[in-house]
């Protein structure tokens, strides 16, 4: 049998408007609403034509590569970020549907995304649920069957032999899914339903006609329809698949059959007002085919943006707004100025360009800089010091735009744009290049070094790869690097510990155009950024840093970070890191010895005591839960960690899920409280699945009662997680002995080496009692979407995928430095220097016992105290609050020491923490005697010293002692 057809009929060719060539905003009143609106706008994708095309640039417009074709830098530094977060910083992509790095990217850095909402672009970019809109649209289609995605009947049931030719497409968009193939017979389509078997096809009448693409904007109260374009699809020259687009050139109305370029922009506008009933904002393409006069719409493209620059020529030589500036006004304004329409004029003539695709797997070695190029004859110069404006181009002139970057391409993979000023090809269905065109591209091919050997050097020269040095100078700068290392691990004490530069310093330092060429003298590179921005931190290892938990990290520490970058280590999959996960196994069974915790736990190395508590309050969530959490009950104390709220969210449970208890006179987690609350919850209906104890608290190291805590679980059947992030270390000392029974009896625990165990950010550390519920929440059986990429990784035997245990799939080898740190030193030294923490605590505290006008607050836990200056003698109104404000200023301003304040029981205290091994007693003492010192000149001219101290301690933040972790 013969399936049915879609399309093709109903809702008949729209009638032309007479609104001119092309209709938009007045550039004079666009640009001044934008200027009153905007603080920056910023164009996220891999080129820059689009803004370059908008010209003349206001101050306001910037560039960022961001797209999801690449991956997505590290946060640039605060350099390039201008303004303040708000809706005044905006940020516009048309396609974020294409991955999430726009939104990251928006997210990370404060601005507002004005982007199209994702779902309806999906929808409206689905090949087959676009008939929908066009049905709704009243817009015809070629005829087409849908072919289903399973229960196929043969390819002959779906074919029509009175058809001259098919195409089929899947759901994708072309770039992405490859998805436009041409057919000529039933046995093509055979093939291809072989090729995308479980999803739908649709199978269309091939149309024979030139294909147009019109540029619309779906504004807040109604659609502006701009220019049409001849779209070039499949060109030979230019791209390896039938489907692709290739480029596209301006048309004006006469360029077309009677009436069709109307008709092209009127069915624009009918399907721009449908998809903004759908919620959609913004520019997007409507693609058409002509058919024996007839216009059939092909699909729409909400994610494109190649032609919108040919479009801001035309529509700027109109005097119109271009089209970047009215998508930004869609979002930004509840109606858009008035349209006017306008002609297009004679110039530019009908400017046209070439995407330029690989037209098989290569690999690509160099591109040529993006810029304006001019040609006489064969010869081309170029990047011209001229403005890459496409408005300004001369008729011997292009622009160049590289897409691709150096490294592997594929076959259909976009390289690069070049944009003219007049047409590269005859207004034809399937048109030739012209000559010259063939020359320009000619020329950037042989700019763009392909295949194996690639490079700059002669034949018989060897070629360094790409993104590879020299023996000789990897050598030199790898022991220029080791130096830098060194000279850091011997002058803890040359520097103040306090460093907080002003962003206009490290701007002035660091703010630079992206570098386009390199060098490979790395030397003068390391020296710089160790001076001007690694160095421009805070010391946390100076011996004198007592903020925080001052982490000190070490020496055989930092190459093991070294050693697994540059092995690639990934400790995931045994398939791909086999060594690396046995040695993170053998290192976590070490620390589960230093600890004392019982052979059969286990877990997995992350990233710190934040992701350590959210992978465990997933376990426990799920263990306990399943599927149902909108009754859950998770129980902490108001000492506990924000990562645990933080985790709590991340969880799906509200603030209202976490039930925070207010912490005793000691500051530690109330049992008795706990199970008051857990009996009323449970009265109430609710289920209460765990309870967070902490084993020093970020204040002022406290240590809730394990074993009360591990009683009332077990009676309650609860989870029991204890955040020792700090305190678990103490376990591994004599002293912390005590400690050991109540963490063998939690269901999970927080360890965090680049605290206590003096190892370099960063490394965090979750152990389960029972491991294997680690699996039961994250192995990656439970979570496949796709199968077969990852198939081949399952473990064998009693092989082990860590990437099981835990939220992370690609997993760097943090395990590393702290297993070449206890090779190096031995567990015997760790211990000595947790307890050497610990005892300079309480030699600090017995120094403030002995000093008249200091007040021990809370006893030195687990190398944490804190105290107040509060003399006997204080005068009337001291405000002892703002005292301890005033100290805490004083004696970081003097460059020898960093003590802050934290609240203990409402009042502000200074906190000590003392972990680290380099401390001394000396130093303790000296800056308990700074405090003195400074206490005494807060009770006689408070006021006056105040203003002067505050300026001269800098950018001194607020004084909470906790951390991120």
């Amino acid at each position: 049998m013969r399936h049915g057809l879609n399309g093709g009929v109903g809702g008949g060719e729209p009638a032309a408007e007479h609104t001119g060539d092309l209709e938009g905003i007045d550039a004079d009143t666009g640009r001044k609403l934008l200027d009153g609106l905007l603080d920056e706008a910023v164009w996220l994708d891999h080129c820059p034509f689009v803004s370059a095309s908008f010209g003349p640039a206001p101050a306001w417009l910037r560039h960022e590569p961001v797209s999801a074709f690449r991956p997505l830098s590290a946060p640039p530094a605060p350099a390039s970020l201008r303004g303040t977060p708000g809706r005044r910083r905006v940020c516009v992509s048309f396609a974020p549907e294409h991955g999430p790095n726009a939104r990251t990217w928006a997210r990370t850095h404060g601005y507002r995304l004005l982007a199209p909402d994702a779902g309806v672009t999906a929808w409206a970019a689905d090949k087959i649920s676009v008939l929908e809109l066009f049905g709704e649209a009243g817009v015809a289609t070629p005829p087409c069957v849908i072919v289903p995605a399973t229960g196929r009947e043969p390819a002959q049931a779906y074919w029509h032999d009175d058809w001259p030719g098919a195409v089929a497409q899947r759901r994708e968009n072309n770039l992405i899914g490859r998805g436009t193939v041409p057919l000529a017979a039933p046995a093509d389509l055979d093939r291809r339903l072989a090729d995308w078997p479980d999803e739908p096809v649709r199978l269309s009448r091939r149309a024979p006609g030139i294909s147009l693409t019109v540029t619309a904007c779906a504004g807040p109260d109604r659609t502006v329809v701009s220019a049409v374009s001849h779209q070039l699809v499949g060109l030979p020259e230019l791209a390896a698949s039938w489907g692709t687009h290739c480029g596209n050139r301006l048309v004006h109305p006469g360029d077309l059959p009677d009436g069709l370029y109307g008709r092209a922009r009127e069915a624009a506008r009918r399907v721009g007002e449908v998809l903004r009933g759908r919620g959609f904002r913004g520019v997007y393409g409507l693609d058409l085919v002509e058919e024996d006069g007839r216009l059939l719409a092909v699909e729409v493209n909400p994610r494109f943006q190649t032609v919108v620059s040919l479009v801001q020529a035309a529509e700027r030589a109109a005097g119109l707004l271009p089209t970047l500036g009215l998508h930004i006004l869609s979002f930004l304004l509840p109606a858009l100025p008035p349209s006017v329409p306008r002609t297009l004029p004679s110039e530019p003539c009908r400017p046209s360009q070439l995407v330029v695709h690989a037209p098989e797997d290569t690999t690509l070695h160099r591109l040529a800089p993006a810029g304006r190029y001019r040609r006489a004859g064969r010869a081309v110069t170029g990047p011209l010091a001229a403005p890459a404006d496409l408005a300004e181009l001369h008729d011997d002139e292009a622009l160049y735009w590289a897409v691709a970057r150096p490294g592997p391409v594929t076959a259909g993979q976009e390289l690069a744009l070049l944009q003219f000023r007049h047409p590269v090809a005859p207004l034809e269905p399937r048109p030739r290049l012209h000559p010259e065109a063939r020359e320009w591209i000619t020329f950037f091919h042989d700019r763009s070094g392909t295949g194996e050997a690639g490079g700059a050097g002669g034949a018989g020269e060897a070629a360094t790869p790409l993104l590879r040095l020299p023996e000789g100078p990897m050598r030199t700068a790898g022991l220029h690097a080791l130096d830098l290392i060194i000279e850091r691990f011997t002058t803890a004490r040359a520097r103040p510990p306090l460093c907080v530069p002003s962003p206009d310093d490290l701007r002035a330092a660091l703010d630079e155009p992206l570098p386009e060429t390199g060098t490979d003298d790395l030397r003068p590179l390391l020296e710089r950024v160790t001076r001007d921005a690694l160095g421009q931190a805070t010391r946390l290892d100076h011996p004198r840093s007592f903020a925080f938990t001052p982490a000190t990290g070490n020496f055989p520490a930092v190459l093991a970070d070294a050693l697994a970058s540059a092995y690639l280590s990934v400790p995931g999959a045994w398939l791909v890191g086999a060594g690396p996960t046995q040695l993170e196994l053998t290192t976590l069974g070490w620390l589960k010895a230093l600890l004392g915790l019982p052979e059969e736990a286990g877990g997995l190395f992350v990233s710190g005591g934040s992701v350590a508590n959210l992978t465990a309050l997933a376990v426990a969530r799920d263990h306990h839960l399943g599927d149902d959490r909108s009754r859950a009950r998770l129980y902490c104390s108001t000492q506990a960690h924000p990562s645990v709220a933080r985790a709590a969210h991340l969880l799906g449970l509200t603030r209202g899920h976490l039930s925070v208890v207010p912490a005793d006179r000691a500051l530690r987690l109330d049992p008795v409280e706990v199970a008051r609350r857990v009996t009323d919850d449970r009265g109430a209906g609710l289920r209460p699945f765990a309870v967070v104890a902490t084993l020093g608290t970020t204040g002022t190291g406290a240590v809730d009662p394990l074993d009360d805590l591990a009683d009332l679980c077990e009676r309650e059947g609860l989870w029991l997680h204890v955040d020792g992030a700090h305190g678990a270390a103490a376990a591994a000392t004599a002293r912390g002995h005590g400690l050991r029974a109540g963490l063998r009896r939690a269901d999970s625990l927080t360890v965090d080496p680049h605290k206590w165990l003096f190892q370099p950010y960063e490394i965090g550390c979750v152990l389960l009692r029972r491991p294997e519920l680690l699996r039961a929440t994250f192995d990656l059986a439970r979570h496949t979407l796709d199968s077969g990429y990852l198939a081949p990784t399952g473990p064998r035997g009693d092989e082990v995928n860590l990437s099981d245990y835990g939220p992370q799939q690609s997993r760097g080898l943090r395990a590393l430095k702290l297993w070449l740190s206890l090779k190096t030193f031995g567990a015997g030294a760790f211990r000595q220097a947790i307890e050497h923490g610990m005892d300079l605590a309480e030699h600090a505290a017995a120094l403030i016992r002995n000093r008249p006008e200091l007040t021990l607050v809370t006893p030195a836990s687990l190398a944490v105290l804190t105290f107040r200056y509060h003399p006997a003698d204080a005068p009337p109104g001291w405000d002892a609050d703002a005292a301890q404000e005033y100290i805490s200023r004083a004696v970081c301003a003097e460059g020898e020491a960093l003590l802050l304040t934290t609240r203990v029981h409402g009042a502000t205290v200074l906190r000590m923490c003392t972990v680290n091994p380099g401390s001394t007693r000396d130093d303790v003492a000296y800056v308990l005697g700074q405090v003195v010192r400074h206490g005494r000149r807060s009770t006689g001219a408070f006021g006056e010293s105040t203003g002067a101290l505050e300026e001269s301690s800098g950018a001194l933040r607020g004084s909470s002692a906790s951390k991120d972790r």
